[in-house]
């Protein structure tokens, strides 16, 4: 019974945290690519930017892929 409420209730935040992550991402996407127009500093600061943004959608996205295979996993 516990197990299966905080089940759900990561589930439904991570389900909200995607969803706002996606708005993030396409918003930082498109900073870094305005970025990349204003010069070779901010260039280069752009591509560091990018890095950053992939790494940062891989652990939201990636996370509740990892949460569900422990969940299945543990059997909980």
């Amino acid at each position: 019974m516990f197990f299966d409420n905080v089940t759900a209730m990561i589930a439904n935040i991570s389900s909200q945290l995607q969803g706002i992550a996606i708005g993030v991402i396409a918003l930082c996407i498109i900073i870094a690519g305005f970025m990349f127009f204003l010069g070779e500093g901010m260039s280069r600061k752009a591509k560091s930017w990018l890095g950053f943004i992939i790494f940062g959608a891989v652990l939201v996205f990636g996370a509740a892929t990892i949460a569900q295979t422990i969940q299945t996993t543990a059997g909980f």
